[in-house]
C-alpha cells in the first residue's frame, strides 16, 4: 500500500442516544449482520441470495422501477432476458447487505497492513490508479453506482488512501453507522499507527476541494440523479438525465486526475477491480460534454455488467404508480 495522501482523522464518534428503544430496531439489524460476517463466506453467499429473493418478492414498488429502468436503457434485449437481469439484479442487491456486513466488521478493521479481504480481489491497470497518485494533484476516483460499491472502496484502500463521500441520512444513528462504515482504516508504516478516512458529505462541496489542495484522493459516486441547482440535463443511455456535473467542476478547479474505476463480481465473494487510465483532456469545453463523456463510460460497463448496476434508483424520474 502506498502511504501518498494520508487522510487523518478518527472514526465517527459514538453518541449514548443511540442506547435510546428508538434505535433498538437498527441495532437488531446491525447485531444480525455483525453475527452473519462471522459465517464461513459460502454461507454468507448462499444468505444474500436468499435475500435478494425475499426483495424481490417483497419490496414490489422497487421492482416495478427497477424494471422500468433496465427497459429503458437496454431496449435491445427481449423482455425474457431483461426479467433475467432483474432477478440477478436482487441477488446483488442481497449480496450488497452481506459485503456491508464484511466492510463494517472484516479482518481489515484489525489488521489493515494485511487484511484477509484482500484474497478476494484481483486488480486490473492498478498502475493507472498509482501512476495518477504520483502527481500530487490527487486523485478523484469515479466509482458509479454499481451494488457492490461499499466493498469496492474496502479494495481501493488496500491501493490507496482516500476521502470517501458519502450521503447524510435523516436517522441519527444510520448516519453514524455509514459513516463509520466508510471510516476505513489504513495502516501508517511511518507512525506505525491506524488511521481512519474522513467521509464528507456530498453537500460540503468546499472540503471536497480543500481534500485536493491538500493533495489527497478522494471517491466521488457522480451518476445518480441530481436535482439541486446547477444541475445539467443530458442523455444517459439515450434518455434525457437531471445529472450531477461535479466532476467537471472539481477537476476545473483542483486540476485533480480522474481515474474511472469499475468493479465485477467474478466468482460469490471474489471481484475484480479495474482502472482506467486518468482521463485526458478533461475537463472539456463544457459540463455538458464532459457529463456526456462520462455517462458513455458508465453505460459501456453497464452493458457488459448489467445485474450489478443499482436499476432501484429513479434515474430519469420515472412516475412510480
Amino acid at each position: 500500500m502506498t502511504n501518498r495522501a494520508k487522510p487523518s482523522g478518527q472514526q465517527p464518534a459514538f453518541e449514548s442516544r443511540f442506547l435510546c428503544p428508538r434505535f433498538w430496531g437498527i441495532w437488531l439489524g446491525v447485531g444480525l449482520l455483525w453475527f452473519t460476517h462471522l459465517l464461513p463466506l459460502n454461507i454468507q453467499f448462499y444468505i444474500g441470495k436468499a435475500l435478494g429473493f425475499l426483495m424481490y418478492a417483497l419490496a414490489i414498488k422497487r421492482r416495478r422501477l427497477a424494471k422500468k429502468n433496465i427497459a429503458l436503457a437496454l431496449p435491445e434485449l427481449n423482455p425474457t432476458e431483461q426479467q433475467r437481469i432483474l432477478k440477478q439484479h436482487f441477488v446483488n442487491l442481497g449480496l450488497a447487505i452481506i459485503e456491508t456486513g464484511i466492510v463494517w466488521f472484516g479482518d481489515h478493521r484489525k489488521h489493515p497492513q494485511a487484511p484477509k479481504e484482500s484474497n478476494l480481489v484481483s486488480f486490473v491497470g492498478e498502475e493507472h490508479l498509482l501512476n495518477a497518485v504520483q502527481s500530487d494533484r490527487g486523485v478523484l476516483i469515479l466509482a458509479p453506482h454499481f451494488t457492490h460499491l461499499e466493498i469496492s472502496g474496502l479494495f481501493i484502500s488496500m491501493l490507496i488512501n482516500f476521502n470517501p463521500v458519502y450521503r447524510p441520512h435523516n436517522n441519527a444513528l444510520m448516519d453514524y453507522l455509514i459513516k463509520r462504515g466508510r471510516a476505513l482504516p489504513s495502516f501508517n508504516t511511518e507512525s506505525q499507527t491506524i488511521e481512519y478516512a474522513k467521509p464528507i458529505a456530498n453537500s460540503n462541496t468546499r472540503q471536497m476541494l480543500k481534500v485536493f489542495q491538500n493533495g489527497e484522493n478522494m471517491i466521488l459516486l457522480p451518476d445518480q440523479r441530481y436535482r439541486s441547482k446547477g444541475k445539467v440535463i443530458v442523455p444517459f443511455f439515450g434518455h434525457d438525465a437531471k445529472s450531477n456535473p461535479a466532476t467537471s467542476k472539481i477537476a476545473q478547479l483542483t486540476q485533480a486526475q480522474v481515474v474511472p474505476t469499475f468493479t465485477r463480481r467474478t466468482n460469490k465473494f471474489k471481484y475484480e477491480v479495474r482502472f482506467l487510465p486518468a482521463l485526458k483532456d478533461f475537463p472539456g469545453e463544457s459540463k455538458e460534454e464532459d457529463t456526456i463523456r462520462l455517462h458513455k463510460l458508465y453505460e459501456a460497463e453497464i452493458k457488459v455488467n448489467p445485474a450489478e448496476y443499482l436499476w432501484v434508483h429513479n434515474r430519469w424520474d420515472i412516475k412510480e404508480r
